[in-house]
């Protein structure tokens, strides 16, 4: 399926259909975000059940963090999935997102077809698990200089950048 109206090139119209073809027959978009989200929420359940007696001052790491992560974000856009490095997980990176995701979806055509190309939309769900995980050493020793709730507000705030970040790719 393709959308109609489009403005998109042949090259990316010829990209879009061999993608989809090499889309596995079991994979199943809305469970590729449900997935995302459960492991999302859970995570944000356990973090908030660990945050007592908050302080107002404590919640200074939301914007703090918030403003760090989009830092990060910019930053690994631009030196890791725009450009080919030779460490195995950084050219990965870069092969999903330059030479899959953005020439699937160019600036003449963002939008996707129906929940298949979802596949290449979202993340694959452990990326959200490696972030979580990436957040850890930094909410440790946040919570081991200033607070615990601190630290939790971090592990809220980078997973809340995640999540928001994979809702704005479906906007």
């Amino acid at each position: 399926m393709e959308l109609s109206t489009t403005q998109m090139s042949e090259r990316q119209r010829n990209y879009r259909q061999v993608y989809r073809e090499r889309i596995a027959t079991w994979y199943n978009g809305w469970l590729h975000v449900a997935v995302i989200y459960t492991i999302g929420l859970m995570a944000m359940y356990l973090y908030v059940a660990h945050i007592h007696v908050l302080r107002w001052w404590e919640l200074l790491t939301v914007p703090v963090v918030f403003l760090l992560c989009n830092m990060f974000e910019w930053w690994i856009h631009r030196y890791v999935m725009h450009r080919p490095l030779r460490f195995r997980g950084a050219r990965a990176i870069y092969t999903r997102h330059t030479l899959m995701h953005h020439q699937f979806f160019t600036d003449t055509e963002m939008r996707f077809a129906d929940s298949l190309d979802w596949r290449v939309t979202f993340f694959p769900p452990y990326a959200l698990i490696v972030f979580i995980l990436m957040s850890v050493p930094a909410a440790l020793l946040v919570g081991w200089l200033f607070t615990a709730n601190m630290g939790w507000l971090l592990m809220c705030t980078t997973t809340s950048i995640y999540l928001i970040y994979e809702f704005m790719h479906f906007c």
